[in-house]
């Protein structure tokens, strides 16, 4: 019996970026791909590059404390542009999910896809730490 492995339309890539000690009254705040502590090291690159043509399909937020106070808005941006879903509204919780229909938010081959934070002024879980993942489709027709 013979098993192929074959590589199907779509596949499914989890893109990880982190803030640590998340601030009140941020907006439209680029998270970075890897920031180790607050007092350390941080890379300033703040996406992705998308090898192939695809989809934006969810995004999913982890904090390391919650907030009794204020509001976190989470998305995903293509060209550090933020799209209107998926996006994620946490105000205690310490974790969310959202995801969106194919079609709702695509991106080209080559471009940048990232997320981005708002905080507003009440926000006081100032010492968590969030991880956020956005989820896309890789369209990978044509290999």
């Amino acid at each position: 019996m013979q098993i192929e492995r074959v590589i199907t339309k779509g596949q499914l890539v989890p893109l990880t970026f982190h803030q640590n000690a998340v601030a009140a009254s941020q907006t439209n705040a680029q998270l970075p791909l890897v920031e180790t502590s607050a007092t350390t090291s941080t890379t300033d690159n703040d996406g992705y590059v998308m090898p192939f043509g695809g989809q934006i399909v969810a995004v999913t937020a982890a904090l390391s404390a919650a907030a009794t106070d204020g509001l976190l808005t989470v998305g995903a941006t293509v060209g550090g542009t933020g799209g209107t879903d998926p996006t994620l509204s946490i105000e205690t919780d310490t974790e969310a999910n959202a995801s969106c229909v194919r079609g709702t938010a695509p991106f080209a081959a080559g471009d940048l896809v990232g997320a981005e934070i708002t905080t507003d002024a009440d926000w006081d879980a100032t010492t968590a730490d969030l991880a956020v993942v956005v989820w896309v489709l890789l369209e990978l027709e044509g290999i």
